[in-house]
C-alpha cells in the first residue's frame, strides 16, 4: 500500500505522525514541567487529528489530499501562534519547527505526484 506511493505522500505521512507525536511529547514534557496536565489535551485532540488524516492517506481516500492539507495548514497556524506568543525559547523553537514541517506537507500535497497519487486528472 504504502510502497507504490510516491515519495511526496510518503513525506506527508510522515510529517503527519512524527508532528503529532513532537507535539504530544512537548505538552508532555510542559506537563511534567509545570504540573497542569491541560497541556496535553490540545496536543492529544491535535495528534488525534492528525492521525485520522493519516490513516486517509494511507487508505487512498481521494478527498484525504485536501483534507490532510487543510488540516496541516490549521495545525501550522496553531503553530505560528505559539512562536509568536510568550513562552520559553525551546517551545517557541519548536513550534517554529513543527510549523514549518506542517507548511512542507501542504507543499508536498500539492506536487503533481500526489495529486496523480489520489487520482486527479491529468
Amino acid at each position: 500500500m504504502l510502497r507504490e506511493a510516491p515519495v511526496e505522500v510518503r513525506l506527508a505521512i510522515l510529517v503527519g505522525a512524527a508532528g503529532g507525536l513532537l507535539f504530544l511529547a512537548e505538552g508532555l514534557l510542559r506537563w511534567q514541567g509545570d504540573g497542569d496536565g491541560a497541556w496535553v489535551k490540545f496536543p492529544l485532540i491535535v495528534l488525534v487529528l492528525e492521525l485520522l488524516a493519516v490513516a486517509g492517506l494511507l487508505a487512498r481516500l481521494r478527498p484525504a489530499r485536501l483534507t490532510t492539507a487543510v488540516v496541516y495548514g490549521v495545525v501550522a497556524l496553531v503553530h505560528l501562534l505559539a512562536v509568536l506568543n510568550q513562552g520559553p525559547v525551546w517551545v517557541r523553537v519548536v513550534a517554529g519547527v513543527l510549523s514549518a514541517g506542517h507548511v512542507f506537507g501542504v507543499v508536498v500535497l500539492n506536487t503533481r505526484p500526489a495529486r496523480l497519487y489520489f487520482g486527479a486528472p491529468r
